[in-house]
């Protein structure tokens, strides 16, 4: 006869409840990896059939499957490039300029689009910001890098302290590394501030916008910006947005003439 208290008996139905909730997880986890890698897989047969198109020399086709892609959420810097690449194939530079824009957000170092991007702006004769050595320094960091580095710096910067404090024979080179995740924080941190500059960035997508000093078709003429020019910090207002222009000063645009690099 069992004893009912037997722990192991006990414990039985526990254990086949538990071994089945693994079996289940697992199975999850499987589909979950199978699905990802399908749409994984999709999606780069998506990406080639644009491609296809593109080099076949439908750049409308190409365009319109690209964009498809972007409408999915799929994104990648060398899709915002290649559809750049179709829209300056259509005559749109000012709509090239701000997905080679979109691609350089995602990959700063990504040295097609940059070079896209300089030659379109100096065929249709952009006017941009200059920017210091320091900026272009800053925005060579990606957002999602920085704020890596960033935590990274924080929690290696009071291990360092930490460890000055206890262990008085390890001072000097603790200190020495606590002064290093200072200066690389300042650098992630400045590379998150130049991020979110960036992206309060809109580009001018019509041939040719006059910005004005008043929200009114008869104000002065303040700047007359070519496509692929950059406004900064736009406020919509209607049909008119209201932006910091190249040289610095706030004037209005009509806001068809210009789009966003990032949404939000």
């Amino acid at each position: 006869m069992r004893n009912r208290f037997n722990p192991e008996f006990q414990r039985a139905p526990a254990r086949r409840v538990h071994n089945l909730t693994c079996l289940l997880a697992v199975a999850v986890a499987l589909a979950g990896l199978g699905a990802a890698r399908a749409d994984s897989t999709d999606n780069e047969t998506q990406f080639d059939k644009a491609n296809g198109l593109y080099d076949a020399g439908k750049y409308a086709d190409a365009k319109d499957a690209y964009e498809a892609l972007v409408k999915s959420g799929r994104w990648s810097a060398n899709l915002f490039y290649n559809l750049g690449n179709a829209e300056w194939k259509l005559g749109s530079g000012g709509e090239a300029a701000a997905d080679y824009e979109r691609a350089l957000r995602l990959e700063p170092s990504h040295p097609q689009a940059r070079a896209n991007l300089d030659f379109v702006r100096e065929q249709t004769g952009a006017k941009t910001a200059t920017q210091e050595w320091w900026e272009q320094a800053l925005g060579a960091m990606d957002a999602n890098t920085a704020a890596l580095l960033l935590s990274m710096c924080g929690w290696m910067g009071l291990f360092c302290l930490a460890i000055a404090l206890l262990r008085p024979s390890a001072r000097t080179g603790s200190v020495v590394a606590l002064l290093f995740c200072v200066v690389a924080s300042g650098f992630a941190g400045g590379s998150l501030w130049e991020a979110h500059t960036q992206e309060s960035k809109a580009v001018i997508i019509a041939k040719t916008a006059q910005a004005r000093v008043a929200p009114a078709d008869v104000s002065p003429v303040a700047d007359v910006l070519p496509a692929g020019s950059e406004v900064l910090s736009p406020e919509v207002r209607g049909p008119w947005t209201y932006c910091t222009l190249p040289d610095g000063t706030r004037a209005w645009v009509p806001t068809d003439a210009i789009e966003k690099v990032t949404e939000g």
